[in-house]
């Protein structure tokens, strides 16, 4: 079994930076991790330190059944802890050793997380194609428990892209069902459909809907069994009160919330409780406490490096309230940040949560517009436009009496090397051998037959062998690299490396030349073609030779066809 490398780098990384904050846990046993870490998990802050330590004893052992369920109990935790990167590159590799080691449960388990991290990060193709694929091994393995759990899945996501109708019928249709189930997941689970139920009519602005659900949900839960399911469906009662209008109630129950959040080490949920604090603030006019919460947000997501539904409306919430602040500068920062965030969204056709109309929005930005017209002088603006613009035509100047005189010396090095190629074509050049005396002893009839040699290597063209080094040439030719090198130095007049650079250069031009087809690859296609294993090599090199680029010298040989063709 072997991992993709850049997993198994992602890996390596991952458990250095864990070692020095897991030391004292490791010395425990898989066992007894696994059992603190089950006895913590719905708390993630927690749980943490436990799967790390968990991931590295199984790595100290041989049992890849134990580092494959590693591997996805931290992703189970980074995801919860809103690190999805992180969270879907341990999916990944646990998924690959379940695949392997045949352990359906822990390829559904990889399938269903990577599916949830999808939905974080809001790519619904992905989080569907997951999904399906889950659902099918929970229908194959005839497991009702995880059926339901993809049918409620799939429900969220038809949720999150506006099939209202569509998640209601998929949650209600659970809820039928849950009494299936064993009773001990029973609970858990009609918690987790009363809650979507009543995500989904807040969606549709339906409080009252809603809050029959959330009741339900709250009677079978409490904050010590359930903490994570029972933080959600208060923070939906937040919600229910806001659409409600009470915005106060709305607003206390959020403020008292954070500690809850922060208790269960669920920081992603701070976004809602934030939200709604900014939402109510400005319901009840209090701006200077609104912008306080919108800022959170803000801060929270370039910290978290995430996106959700609503950053749209805090950036332009922001933006609004320091314009009527008089903060212009602030004002338009935040529009800006809309715009760029806005376009982003309807460019991958997101769908967005938000009550803000297109006139309010062009209003705004005219407002700006004109208060940022205002703090700028007209005369220093036409000052730094003259100014500019002479700069801009003086630079198109210099760039076209640049441009001109360098095709003029294009044109005159690729004239010579036309005539440079047709000599080698006829044969006209021929290598003159040099009388230089040597202090290699090295008899005639070994030179004459190394350069017998050299010649078959130059007409087969060995040396266009990306691997072709001093040391490949002496041991094609049966010789050592010293004798080789007085040969090629003393007969050729050149060092080895000039000798090979010539011969690849010179072949280059030629076949560019006459084979349009090469001329269309690549340049690292091409420079492999001519024996460079890397293309900054070729081109370096082809310059100092030809005095020209290999793009320009192509440039030059296509216009020559081009020209050629409208003659005839």
């Amino acid at each position: 079994m072997k991992l993709p490398f850049f997993i198994t780098c992602f890996l390596l990384v991952s458990c250095n930076a864990m070692l020095a904050q897991t030391d004292s846990l490791t010395t425990k046993s898989f066992e007894e991790l696994e059992k603190q870490f089950l006895a913590s998990y719905t708390i993630p802050v927690k749980a943490k330190k436990y799967v790390d330590a968990l991931y590295i004893v199984a790595q100290n052992g041989t049992d890849k059944q134990r580092i494959a369920k590693a591997l996805y109990r931290k992703g189970y935790i980074y995801n919860a802890l809103g690190k999805l990167e992180e969270a879907l590159g341990f999916s990944e590799a646990s998924s690959i050793m379940a695949e392997e080691l045949t352990t359906k449960t822990l390829v559904f388990q990889n399938d269903v997380l990577k599916g949830n991290i999808y939905l974080a990060k809001g790519d619904y193709t992905k989080t569907i194609d997951f999904y399906l694929k889950a659902k099918l091994l929970a229908e194959e393995r005839g497991n009702l428990r995880d059926i339901l759990t993809m049918s409620h899945n799939i429900g969220l996501v038809k949720k999150q892209i506006g099939d209202y109708e569509g998640a209601l019928e998929s949650f209600k249709q659970n809820l039928q069902k849950v009494s299936l189930l064993p009773s001990e997941s029973q609970d858990r689970a009609k918690i987790i459909n009363y809650s979507g139920i009543a995500d989904t009519f807040l969606r549709m602005q339906k409080p009252d809907s809603a809050y029959v659900y959330m009741k339900q949900g709250l009677q079978k839960t409490s904050l010590e069994k359930y903490p994570s399911l029972h933080t959600d469906l208060l923070l939906i009662e937040i919600i229910i009160y806001f659409q409600k209008k009470q915005y106060q109630q709305s607003l206390n129950m959020a403020i008292a919330i954070d500690t809850i959040i922060k208790n269960i080490g669920q920081p992603t949920k701070f976004r809602t409780s934030y939200l709604y604090q900014a939402r109510n603030y400005n319901a009840l006019k209090m701006y200077d406490k609104a912008i306080i919460q919108y800022e959170k947000i803000k801060k929270l997501a370039t910290q978290e490096n995430f996106s959700f539904q609503e950053l749209e409306e805090v950036y332009y919430q922001l933006a609004t309230l320091y314009f009527e602040q008089g903060k212009v500068k602030s004002a338009t920062i935040n529009f800006k940040l809309f715009k760029q965030l806005n376009q982003q969204n309807n460019s991958t056709n997101t769908l967005i949560y938000h009550n803000i109309k297109d006139h309010d929005i062009s209003q705004l930005e005219k407002k700006l517009k004109v208060a940022n017209d205002k703090n700028l002088q007209q005369k220093k603006t036409v000052n730094y436009l003259y100014v500019i613009s002479g700069i801009l035509v003086a630079c198109a100047i210099f760039f076209w009496i640049l441009y001109k005189r360098n095709k003029k010396v294009h044109k005159k090095r690729f004239n010579t090397l036309m005539i440079q190629i047709k000599e080698l074509e006829s044969n006209k050049k021929k290598p003159k051998l040099s009388t230089h005396k040597t202090d290699l002893a090295i008899n005639d009839e070994g030179v004459e037959q190394i350069l017998k040699d050299l010649e078959k290597f130059e007409t087969k063209q060995q040396f266009l062998h990306v691997d072709c080094t001093l040391a490949y040439v002496a041991k094609k030719l049966k010789t050592n690299t010293a004798y080789l090198s007085h040969v090629i130095n003393t007969y050729k007049g050149k060092k080895f490396t000039a000798y090979l650079n010539e011969l690849r250069i010179n072949t280059a031009l030629v076949a560019l030349k006459n084979d349009r087809k090469i001329r269309l690859y690549s340049m690292k296609a091409i420079a492999n073609e001519f024996g460079y294993k890397r293309r900054e090599t070729f081109s370096k090199v082809f310059k100092s030779t030809t005095g020209m680029d290999p793009t320009s010298y192509i440039k030059e040989l296509d216009l020559e066809d081009k020209n050629s063709s409208d003659n005839s």
